[in-house]
């Protein structure tokens, strides 16, 4: 089972305070997976919300927790890069 993240400007900006996006990389495994519950969306896309989000996850072995941890890291810092126009 894969579970999709999707991570937008407008999505983080709901989610994360001003704390939260300061000390993110302080954060423990636990603080950063309930932040990641937030941004889990079905097939369609939309956002299936935190409790839904935690069954998904109850389903996932824990050594694949780094593996989703870093891949929402990597999604946040994707979100804020401007996509590129394909011009030369």
């Amino acid at each position: 089972m894969v579970i999709k993240l999707l991570v937008t400007r407008e999505r983080y900006d709901e989610v994360f305070s001003i704390e939260d996006g300061f000390f993110l990389f302080e954060s423990t495994d636990r603080e950063v997976y309930l932040k990641m519950c937030d941004f889990v969306v079905n097939d369609i896309g939309e956002y299936v919300g935190i409790e839904e989000a935690r069954k998904l996850f109850k389903g996932v072995p824990r050594k694949e927790l780094s593996k989703y941890i870093l891949d929402f890291i990597k999604a946040i810092g994707e979100a804020f890069v401007p996509p590129t126009s394909g011009a030369a």
